[in-house]
């Protein structure tokens, strides 16, 4: 039968895994948003979606280290728990997968600034072309004399 202090090291245990496998799935959807990011068009609801998905597991990787936190203090002890193998050994896998995680999300930082480029400069075109050309004018009726030519063309 385990003391105690044997059940609170379990659970920070479990705790310290349950923030593992959650950064891994992280570090797939990063994975997965820069591959969509990568592309010269993106999809702009699987990038919604995908965002979603990170907004989740971030709000889930943070209340399992609130938690982390709480056992530790009850436990006296703290990270990278020298004196306990197992827990020595998980939190070596968070800190490499919260790495692995940071690296892919600050690769995907430029390429969201060259989509939100783009997004403007084509804003900036529309805009460019819709102020020539109006069948209303500025007070909302039908324009009666437009400019330019019409032809009719009869076949």
């Amino acid at each position: 039968m385990l003391s105690e202090n044997g059940k609170k090291i379990k659970q920070l245990h479990t705790t310290l895994s349950k923030m593992q496998q959650m950064l891994e799935e992280l570090q797939s959807v990063l994975s997965e948003e820069l591959n969509q990011l990568k592309r010269a068009q993106v999809n702009p609801v699987s990038l919604q979606m995908l965002s979603d998905n990170k907004s989740r597991l971030l709000s889930t990787i943070n209340f399992y280290d609130e938690q982390r936190k709480s056992e530790e203090q009850q436990l006296n002890l703290a990270a990278p728990y020298p004196q306990h193998i197992a827990l020595k050994t998980i939190w070596e896998k968070i800190i490499s997968s919260a790495s692995k995680a940071k690296l892919i999300n600050s690769s995907a930082f430029p390429l969201i600034e060259v989509h939100m480029q783009k997004a403007v400069t084509l804003k900036s075109m529309v805009r460019k072309i819709d102020s020539g050309v109006s069948l209303y004018s500025a007070s909302g009726k039908a324009q009666k004399n437009l400019m330019g030519k019409s032809y009719d063309i009869n076949i």
